[in-house]
């Protein structure tokens, strides 16, 4: 997924700090979001963020104390306040968008990392308590400085589940009305990726039916 390497470690400030504004992008992530309805209301987002090995290395580097391949939880809390915490202060990199207005969560729960084989796996729920303007609204996880790049997972990346997400369909477009500049030369990338200096997220556009 990340073939070409030209450097040799990634710093854990990708979570912790802000990036520069015309950062180019260092870290990847591959999102997987569960959205959680409740009738005509958006009542939470579950996401699920696999972590690229560079950043998976860092983290057990640092916080896997013992050494035994498993995150306990006294680790799983360390990562959080020293390697999560942070997003807070960005949004959490989640916007929520329906009838022309745009929201992000003010705080998270039920915040877990574990490892996925030798992928470090970021879990957490965001509530909403949001209703639904024009029975559609969009969710767009992205990093406005592309410091990290944020796309779905391409194996299973949406689910919707509660009262009223059976009138659910959902799709991922390009917000193209989103625009992020970004500069310097790219030493790692996606495969089948390319990096021209302007990305456009991605946004799972949900539509509720009769």
């Amino acid at each position: 997924m990340y073939p070409r390497i030209a450097w040799c470690a990634v710093l854990v400030c990708a979570l912790v700090f802000t990036a520069g504004a015309h950062a180019h992008p260092h870290m990847f992530v591959d999102a997987r979001l569960c959205v959680v309805m409740e009738g005509d209301r958006v009542a939470g987002l579950e996401m699920t963020w696999f972590l690229d090995p560079f950043f998976t290395s860092s983290i057990v580097s640092d916080y896997d104390r013992d050494r035994d391949g498993v995150l306990s939880g006294g680790e799983v809390v360390t990562i959080r306040e020293n390697a999560f915490q942070n997003l807070r202060n960005f949004d959490y990199f989640t916007y929520l968008e329906t009838g022309g207005n745009t929201c992000s969560p003010d705080t998270v729960e039920d915040f877990t990392a574990y490892m996925a084989g030798d992928t470090l796996v970021y879990r957490f729920y965001a509530p909403f308590d949001v209703p639904v303007r024009g029975n559609a609204f969009a969710v767009a996880i992205y990093d406005r400085s592309f410091y990290c790049d944020i796309l779905y997972h391409p194996e299973d990346p949406v689910r919707v589940r509660g009262p009223g997400s059976a009138r659910a369909s959902w799709e991922i477009v390009e917000d193209r009305d989103t625009r992020i500049q970004y500069g310097g030369s790219v030493s790692v990338s996606r495969s089948g990726r390319s990096y021209g200096g302007t990305a456009y997220p991605q946004q799972v556009v949900v539509t509720l039916g009769e």
